[in-house]
């Protein structure tokens, strides 16, 4: 179960550097837009479009790798004063609704690709894109979540039981300093490639 972890884990990392280049080329993009409405009197067809495609894409291809490294949004202002056993069964609950919610999100979206391919559909817009192009790439992303989401909460489940001790380490919430150290270390990897 490891390996395949870190499989997806090295999959999500390549997926979020895709995200980050196709927000930077639709930036590009919508400035491309403004610059030439005023200069020049006319407009990039379709550039709304795109950016929801974009943000979709973003969106579904993104989520894995905010799982992977526990930047998923938990309230836990009653949890640090909990007793450490119900804190554990906490934890792996949350990754099991999470799995459980993931699970249907690529279900569901699978059936709109299913629909959109059984009907041949376009874009109601000027660009007529097939829907199932970004819809294929949607559901991809959402499948990917899906897989780390079960993974993970399996893993969970199995630490619970054998090794509960890890638990709050691995599949708590991130505390104040982790996150200051994880900020921290990726500042030092940059300066270190700049320098």
């Amino acid at each position: 179960m490891n390996a395949t972890l870190a499989l997806i884990d090295r999959l999500a990392a390549a997926l979020a550097f895709v995200c980050g280049l196709g927000l930077l080329l639709l930036t590009l993009l919508i400035t491309w837009d403004i610059v030439a409405r005023k200069a020049f009197g006319m407009s990039v067809q379709g550039t709304d479009e795109l950016g929801g495609y974009v943000l979709a894409l973003i969106g579904s291809l993104g989520m894995t790798h905010v799982l992977l490294r526990r930047e998923f949004t938990r309230i836990d202002l009653a949890l640090p004063y909990l007793p450490a056993r119900l804190r554990q069964v906490l934890h792996v609950a949350a990754y099991v609704a999470l799995a459980g919610t993931a699970v249907f999100f690529a279900y569901r979206a699978g059936l709109t690709l299913q629909e959109t391919l059984l009907f041949d559909s376009v874009a109601n817009s000027p660009l007529q894109t097939p829907l199932w192009i970004p819809q294929g790439l949607w559901v991809t992303g959402m499948a990917l979540f899906a897989a780390a989401a079960v993974l993970h909460a399996a893993r969970a489940v199995v630490l619970l039981v054998r090794e509960p001790h890890r638990i709050e380490a691995e599949y708590g919430c991130a505390s104040t300093q982790d996150e200051v150290d994880a900020f921290l270390s990726g500042a030092d990897k940059a300066g270190s490639r700049a320098g």
